[in-house]
């Protein structure tokens, strides 16, 4: 179900669905170990330190199907304050489940937020900022992400220079420098995404 508003300065799209899928296809975390290709004697004394039993071992993913049920929807509204700034609410949901019970693997959590833009002739500028809800709707042998804001910001300007299309740029991401792992990642335990990054460029197209 699609309601979109497309003219004057404010639009909006709204979203909503609901499926029911038979043999849906995913991949579920089976909680056993493979020993991996490298064959060592390891004779080290006791650690203070306990690591990881599973260290030296691969996980193995079984593929599989079931019935399963996915509804939530998909929202953005827009606001065209004047020529030259624009505000962007947005947010998205998906609840996917077992039809017999249970919840899928790797599901993306609630994510809402914002984004303010800023456009002149040469000069733009934009900030995102998004929140990523805590997923604790699980299958077995999964475990929950913890929530999250991200804020990104940036700022471009393009050069006069002949008939090129040539811009100078300044970018920042995750500027508050959170700890952040994506709930659909398979290796989202260990490594989670990139901190606190802000670089300057020269981009252009011929």
């Amino acid at each position: 179900l699609t309601l979109r508003k497309t003219q004057g300065d404010i639009g909006f799209v709204l979203n909503a669905f609901y499926n029911q899928v038979d043999n849906y296809y995913y991949q579920t975390s089976t909680g056993l170990f493979a020993e991996s290709s490298h064959d060592h004697e390891h004779e080290h004394e006791e650690s203070s330190v306990e690591e990881d039993e599973h260290t030296d071992e691969l996980p193995v993913y079984l593929f599989q199907t079931d019935d399963v049920i996915l509804h939530g929807f998909e929202a953005q509204i827009a606001w065209q304050a004047s020529d030259t700034f624009k505000a962007t609410l947005f947010s998205d949901y998906v609840r996917a489940r077992l039809k017999d019970g249970g919840d899928l693997p790797r599901t993306p959590p609630l994510r809402f937020g914002s984004q303010f833009s800023y456009e002149a002739a040469r000069l733009s500028a934009h900030l995102d900022i998004t929140r990523y809800q805590e997923q604790d709707r699980v299958s077995s042998d999964e475990t929950t992400t913890g929530g999250y804001t991200l804020v990104d910001a940036s700022v471009s300007y393009d050069l006069p220079v002949t008939n090129q299309d040539i811009a100078v740029f300044l970018k920042g991401s995750n500027l508050t420098d959170t700890e952040a792992r994506v709930h659909t990642s398979f290796l989202k335990d260990i490594a989670p995404r990139p901190g606190r990054s802000i670089s300057v460029g020269v981009r252009g197209s011929f």
